[in-house]
């Protein structure tokens, strides 16, 4: 096999090949170069390449750059199927000093403490196919209680509402998360009323 074809193969996976991938496969970089200009792969980002008949999945591309980045809020609510917004960008969880510079001026941030930064992370399927790391549900509705002043309340009540109803919810999580998080009481008493 050639390095056209090891190329070719690493890219099928998914549609999307690093440079660095291609390092760790000892195979030259300027193979990607020749690959863009024979019309097969285009580069999408520093570093990264997509197959000519792959598709671009943003979610996919961020966290590739952005190891680090956990999907969170508005992204992870729709992928949890607990709002029916669709999210007009890409909202991030990161740990406070985390170099965000690189971030595209649209991403929406959030920053947690390096001790909380990694609780309740699940890796899921992009819609696009492709794994992605998310915070998990409960993770998701300890996050909104942190920050209920800035969430719309629609969301916020039509999320909760969803929850409740879930048959896989974890309480005994969604308790914990919170009292980790410092919002034990506060997740107690909308609970309460949700009840």
């Amino acid at each position: 096999m050639n390095n056209y074809e090891k190329i070719e193969k690493l890219v099928s996976k998914n549609g999307i090949i690093t440079t660095k991938e291609v390092e760790e496969n000892s195979i030259p970089r300027w193979f990607l170069s020749e690959m863009v200009k024979q019309g097969k792969l285009e580069k999408i980002s520093r570093g990264m390449y997509i197959n000519k008949d792959g598709v671009y999945d943003e979610y996919f591309v961020f966290q590739m750059r952005h190891k680090s980045s956990i999907f969170s809020y508005s992204n992870a609510l729709y992928f949890h199927n607990l709002t029916e917004k669709i999210p007009s960008k890409i909202e991030v969880t990161v740990y406070q000093g985390y170099n965000t510079h690189r971030f595209d001026k649209n991403t929406i941030i959030h920053y947690v403490k390096k001790d909380i930064h990694k609780l309740g992370i699940i890796e899921i399927r992009s819609p696009y196919g492709n794994k992605i790391n998310v915070y998990n549900i409960e993770r998701c509705m300890c996050d909104l209680v942190k920050s209920r002043k800035v969430i719309e309340s629609e969301v916020f009540k039509k999320a909760f509402q969803t929850y409740v109803k879930k048959e896989d919810k974890n309480l005994i999580k969604l308790f914990r998360y919170a009292k980790e998080m410092g919002v034990e009481s506060d997740m107690f008493n909308i609970m309460e009323v949700l009840s």
